[in-house]
Parts: structure tokens; sequence; C-alpha cells
């Protein structure tokens, strides 16, 4: 990774210490940009990208094999560091921001996707997976941030990954929790 990309994560992850936002830890941006480099997504979807934190770590791996990253933030603050975040970055070229409310968005997609990431709000992860899923490919990876923290909330959610037969889903203990997902 570029060091002025590794300097501007140090400099957001202080930011987060001082709480200024509420990012997903090192660990699980470090296993994010893993994972999309190991599974070369062709589109990813990331919900709920806040400062641009978890883009970064995205739109670094995207780069790197091609893909192409749809990112949606509604808080206009949020989505002016994003953009500003990204410019320092070196990446904005890699991310697609759309500055609305996923929800009412998702519809309008027309990729087949392959990865998403989900750390939006959490009573919305069942919502927003089922608005998905017909633009799933086989074998698309689904990672829903905060699965351990926030389970109470998500448990609609990780029901249906784990009970529905179109999916075959793992929790990973890292940070605050991740459920990893296959569409079958």
């Amino acid at each position: 990774m570029e060091s002025k990309i590794e300097k501007l994560l140090a400099k957001l992850e202080e930011f987060n210490k001082q709480g200024g936002q509420w990012n997903i830890s090192r660990e699980t941006g470090l296993f994010l940009n893993k994972l999309v480099l190991s599974k070369k997504p062709e589109v990813i979807v990331e919900i709920g990208a806040s400062n641009g934190y978890s883009t970064i770590w995205l739109a670094e791996a995207a780069s790197r094999i091609g893909a192409k990253l749809i990112t949606y933030e509604f808080v206009p603050e949020k989505v002016r560091d994003l953009v500003s975040n990204l410019q320092k970055a070196g990446l904005i070229k890699y991310v697609q921001i759309i500055p609305d409310d996923a929800n009412k968005r998702l519809g309008e997609l027309n990729e087949r996707i392959d990865f998403v990431f989900l750390d939006g709000r959490k009573n919305e992860y069942l919502q927003q997976l089922k608005l998905l899923e017909p633009k799933l490919r086989p074998g698309a990876i689904i990672v829903a941030d905060n699965a351990i923290s926030h389970k109470h909330v998500l448990a609609d959610y990780l029901y249906y990954v784990t009970t529905e037969k179109a999916y075959k889903s793992e929790l990973k203990d890292i940070s605050a929790g991740l459920e990893i997902s296959e569409k079958l």
C-alpha cells in the first residue's frame, strides 16, 4: 500500500480514537482489503461509507484488481469528508459515490454484484440485502459488520443469512464481528 494511503489511514484512526467517527478497525480494514484481493470481484457495493475509512481499504484493493466500487453515504458532512479523503488517497477515480439513502437507491443498480460490505444503519441490513439479492451473482460475498457488537439489532439479518438455503455464512471474530455470507 502506498505511503500516502497509510499516512491518511493512520490520521483517520487517530481521529477515530478521539471520538471523530465510528469507523471499522484497522484489523477489519485489512481483512476486507485482503478478501477483495483474493476474491477479485468486478463490482463492490459498500453501504455506510462515513468519512471513507472503510472505503479507502476497499478502493485500494479495487484499484489493484480493476474492480468498480459503488458506495452509499447520505449524511452531507460525511459525504464531504468521504470525497476529500478519497482525493487525498488518490483513489477517488475508483469509487462511484451515491450521496443518498441506500434504501432509496439500491433498486437503481444495473450491475451484477460480486461483493457487498454492510456497515450502515444496523437495523436495515436485512432490508438492504433483500434489495440487492436479485443483483447478486452466484458466489457473491456479503460482509456484515458489527455481527457480534450489535447482534441483538442484527438478529433478523443473522437469522436470515444463517438459515436461508441461498447462503453459506460464517461468523468471524474480528473486531466488532463480521458475518461473512456467500450467495450459493
